[in-house]
């Protein structure tokens, strides 16, 4: 039938087509009750681009295939991929594309595959390679039934559509009342071009009318008409062709047989239509709606139990009556005719026609993940083989990344039911698949149901292990810890004692649930002599004793460095974030904090591998927090954007990785911008402290106030932070230096007693310790409590701590600070040689506020500094500088955007920005600018 009436809608399509081709994509969401012409207008768009230039790749989605993992994905792209000579296909799957090879089955699921976020990583990289070689139309019809493993890349490509040369289509129903629309869902936080189909005009039904029926007809027939059908283009089509077969006239006097064919008459036409054919025909086209995109003649016929002649009669009968299409695939003309088809079956009758359609597919040697739809129909009858092909699918579904088909898989294996002793293994593996699609409570609930089903003693320490790693990680420390410690109790009776992997649990859980470190750390202790670093086990417990050290302060510095080295000295583990976590943190608080960076880096490179995005995230954020330590603001800074960037849409991740951001900003000397970043992320009011590093939002927040002269607010954060951590026994300055910045506050408001109070507790601590970071910057705050020649000595004790030392930041801070001091005392040529290197490092560590302040009081001290450049290098921002750097280094944009987790497009911008900004045309230009760059840039995000 003609499309009318969609002429506003196709030229919004031409125009985000020729945006496309400009390299700039959008999402478009048609939208429309079913049968309005979304399919119409979807085949429209497809031509549209054809004549444009524009390569369309198309999927259609179906009831049946929602139970297939990436089914959308695999039609979308196995066509375009399986036309291309295996090299091209090979070029395709290259790089982080790679991790998306096994959706296809064109690589083997290797160790690394499976992640979630790994596969929809690679799939959009597959998407970027395809459309570097000319613009992309992707169009998915039926969106509505789109499978969960596909909506998840369609949701991660909607959030970076825009800086790819492509256009996402999404054709779907409009949401009902009360439902959870899957599409909405996975475009939340998108803003998409929207367009809503309405009915077609009285006009236009005339013209439809007059096209099918008659010339000649009537205005009132094509009136009743439109009342009939309320202007749908499906209904009107199948109400014409009701009306020719039955010779009505399109007459006024026939009006009346129109008003009859109402919407919800669509379902007993196309019956009517399907019976007069007969018996057979009707058998077969319920078998063609059971058999859905598995039809096939052959299928067809055996379900139906019919001569594969008599079959070939039939479905040739049905395409003549416009009820299916002759394929292949063999399917109906529309998707609400096969549901009317359908439906129209007994339950029962389905139920068992899908369990004969699952053992046919199985003959054919289809894969387990084929039958999973019509096993997943089928009635339970306590069959092994459904239980087993189930167990299969829901195997192979967990390598791909569709956690989701894996459980559905083995609720409904665990429904059949399984035979008893296999009951427990489901329920564990059911339980993890929950797990990793974040449905932690029916996840906890899988895992305590197979706990109670293992008698197994072994087995028991191992599923509670899982529970108790779930509740970790989803901020549930105290239920750990019980689970944790009743795992330990159960087994402290058996020979050789507590396992060494439990000893651990139980300290992880009571480091999670805050408890006090000394009580754990002591249990860890009974063992240190034992733990030679050799296992996974040993290394965990070795980076638990070494940051429980470090968060109290009760071992020495030297220590702690020598426990967290020998924890991160061997490869890393499989799933290394928490050990790299620990590990890090010791040896940043240590002040070892070169190996501390180099081993977040080495984190940062696995999470690139696997694409887990999720941990390259968090991994930055900790990585920021060291560079600030060690005074590379620049590299702190762009880390916290990037971790910022990737927890869009992660509202429980954002907080922390704004604040490393705040704190970097602060010390960069932008404080406008560091507001910003506060009120932007929603993190300017009550924060909880409900884990050890949500202390980062209250400490970057009471720097900020304290260096915005709100002394008062400073201390309204500061205060409660140091409360909660020392209640929790992480007394240690350099994990949370709360009390410098206290104390100032206090001594900005004139009371000088608590701030002293504060400073002497955080020298005796830091003295302890032994760090030189920590215990200058406690010997800088007691110097500006003190003044005189005692703060002057206590500033030179600070600087002289600090030669040497990799936290050049606070090195800078401290000779700046004494300089200053004793330009003060009037000894200004002392005060020169402190300044200038003070000067130097500030400028080198991009703390421009500290630069310009030791420039001041060089020029008070009779010295003429250099003027800072304001232009050419100084322009860069901090995320320009890093894409630079790489870029010099000899990596290519692909590399660089899939090094950064950015789109290409993102890379091409920083590029083309800093060429302009540094007044160059080539990459050599550019490493010859990039060695010289000693200015810091700009502190604005890329």
């Amino acid at each position: 039938m003609t499309l009318m009436e969609r002429e506003r809608e196709l030229r919004r399509i031409d125009e985000l087509l020729a945006r496309a081709r400009s390299g700039e994509g959008a999402t478009l969401l048609v939208e429309g009750t079913a049968g309005i012409g979304k399919t119409a207008l979807v085949a429209a768009a497809r031509d549209r681009a054809a004549r444009q230039g524009v390569t369309s790749l198309t999927a259609r989605g179906g009831e049946l295939e929602q139970d297939l993992a990436f089914a959308i994905v695999r039609q979308l792209f196995e066509p375009r991929l399986r036309g291309m000579p295996a090299g091209t296909r090979e070029e395709l799957l290259s790089g982080a594309a790679g991790l998306a090879a096994p959706v296809f089955g064109v690589a083997s699921a290797g160790p690394d595959a499976g992640a979630v976020g790994a596969v929809v990583h690679g799939l959009y990289w597959l998407c970027s390679n395809l459309a570097d070689r000319g613009p992309l139309l992707l169009a998915i019809d039926d969106a509505h039934w789109c499978d969960a493993a596909s909506l998840r890349f369609v949701s991660h490509l909607a959030r970076r559509v825009a800086e790819l040369p492509v256009l996402l289509v999404l054709a779907a129903r409009p949401a009902l009342p009360g439902w959870t629309d899957p599409v909405d869902r996975a475009l939340s936080g998108v803003r998409p071009e929207n367009v809503r189909l309405g009915p077609l005009s009285e006009r236009a039904v005339g013209v439809l009318v007059r096209q099918v029926l008659s010339a000649d007809a009537e205005e009132e027939f094509c009136r009743a008409c439109t009342r009939a059908t309320a202007g749908n283009p499906l209904l009107l089509s199948e109400a014409l062709i009701g009306l020719r077969a039955d010779g009505v006239r399109p007459v006024a006097a026939e009006a009346h047989r129109i008003d009859a064919l109402r919407p919800e008459t669509l379902t007993r036409a196309v019956l009517t239509r399907l019976a007069r054919l007969g018996p057979d025909a009707v058998g077969l086209a319920r078998c063609v709606a059971v058999l859905g995109p598995a039809a096939e003649l052959r299928r067809i016929a055996a379900l139906a139990g019919l001569g594969l002649g008599q079959a070939a009669n039939l479905v040739d009968t049905l395409v003549h009556d416009g009820l299916i299409t002759a394929g292949p695939p063999i399917e109906f003309a529309h998707p609400l005719v096969r549901g009317t088809v359908y439906g129209d079956t007994a339950e029962s009758l389905r139920a068992v026609a899908h369990k004969q359609a699952a053992r046919m597919l199985a003959a054919d040697a289809v894969p387990s993940e084929r039958l999973v739809p019509h096993l997943l129909a089928a009635a339970p009858d306590s069959d092994p083989w459904v239980v087993g092909e189930l167990h299969a699918a829901a195997a192979d579904a967990l390598t791909r990344g569709a956690p989701e088909l894996a459980a559905a898989c083995l609720e409904r294996a665990l429904v059949e039911p399984p035979k008893p002793g296999l009951r427990a293994e489901l329920l564990t593996r059911l339980g993890g698949a929950l797990g990793m699609l974040n449905r932690t409570d029916e996840a906890a609930d899988a895992l305590r149901a197979a706990l109670d089903l293992t008698p197994d003693p072994d087995r028991r320490i191992e599923i509670t292990m899982d529970l108790g790693r779930l509740m970790v990680m989803t901020g549930r420390g105290h239920q750990a810890l019980e689970l944790f410690e009743g795992a330990r109790r159960s087994s402290a009776a058996r020979a050789g004692g507590v396992p060494r992997r439990i000893l651990v649990s139980v300290a992880w859980g009571r480091l999670t649930a805050m408890e006090p470190p000394t009580d754990w750390m002591r249990q860890l202790d009974a063992v240190a002599s034992r733990l030679d670093g050799t296992n996974d086990d040993d290394r965990m417990a070795l980076a638990l004793l070494a940051f429980g050290g470090a968060t109290t302060g009760d071992r020495p510095s030297a220590e702690v460095a020598r426990l967290a080295t020998a924890a991160g000295a061997a490869p890393l583990p499989p799933e290394p974030w928490i050990l790299i976590n620990l590990v890090s943190a010791a040896l940043a608080i240590a002040d070892h904090l070169p190996p501390a960076l180099d081993l977040l880096d080495r984190g940062l490179e696995t999470a690139r591998r696997l694409g887990d995005i999720t941990s390259f995230a968090y991994l930055s954020v900790l990585r920021s927090h060291t560079a600030l330590y060690a005074g590379r603001l620049l590299d702190a800074e762009a880390d916290a954007w990037a971790a910022l960037r990737l927890a869009e849409g992660k509202p429980q991740d954002a907080p922390i990785a704004a604040a490393v951001l705040v704190d970097a900003l602060v010390d960069r000397g932008d404080l406008p911008g560091a507001q910003r970043i506060l009120t932007e992320q929603g993190i300017d009011g009550d924060q909880p402290l409900s884990m050890l590093i949500a202390h980062f939002v209250h400490t970057a927040r009471g720097r900020l106030r304290l260096h915005q002269n709100r002394p008062r607010d400073a201390l309204a954060d500061l205060l409660p932070c140091g409360a909660g951590l020392v209640a929790a026994g992480c007394v240690n300055p350099g994990f949370a230096a709360w009390r410098c910045p206290a104390a100032l506050a206090h001594l900005a408001l004139g009371e000088t007693s608590a701030a002293r109070k504060l400073v002497d507790e955080e020298l005796a601590l830091a003295r302890a310790f032994g760090a030189p970071r920590a215990l200058s910057a406690a010997l800088r705050t007691a110097a500006h409590i003190e003044g005189g020649r005692e703060g002057i000595k206590l500033l030179q004790e600070a600087v002289t701590l600090l030669d040497g030392s990799p936290a050049e930041l606070e090195h800078a801070q401290a000779l700046v600070d004494y300089g200053s001091a004793v330009r003060r005392t009037g000894r200004r040529a002392d005060a020169q040689e402190p300044l200038r290197r003070g000067l130097d490092l500030a400028t080198r560590c991009g703390a421009r506020a500290l630069a310009q302040r030791a420039n001041d009081e060089l020029v008070g001290a009779g010295a003429r500094p250099r003027r800072a450049a304001l232009t050419g290098p100084a322009a860069l921002t901090a995320s320009e500088l890093r894409v630079a750097r790489m870029a010099a280094a000899g990596s290519t944009n692909r590399e660089i955007a899939q090094a950064l987790f950015v789109a290409r497009r993102t890379v091409e911008i920083h590029l083309t920005s800093t060429y302009r900004k540094l007044d160059i045309t080539s990459r050599q230009a550019l490493r010859e600018a990039i060695d010289h760059i000693t200015e810091p840039p700009a502190s604005t995000p890329g």
